[in-house]
């Protein structure tokens, strides 16, 4: 199950896909839009960042996201 996330008042992050279950993030920053990153996650951060609608996104990718 994935969950877009709104990015509407993110300046870095053109979408942004999160699955809790598998732990898994899609991100396209603006700079890249033609590019997909597949990032890790804690699926516990998943689900506070789709509770939470008061983060800012690419502080909540550069701390919490790393690589596949």
């Amino acid at each position: 199950m994935r969950f877009p996330v709104n990015t509407c008042n993110s300046e870095a992050i053109d979408t942004l896909i999160a699955n809790p279950i598998t732990g898994s993030v899609r991100v396209r920053f603006h700079k890249t839009p033609a590019r997909i990153y597949r990032l890790q996650a804690s699926r516990l951060e998943i689900l506070m960042l789709l509770l939470d609608s008061n983060l800012s996104l690419g502080r909540w990718v550069n701390l919490h996201c790393y690589a596949l």
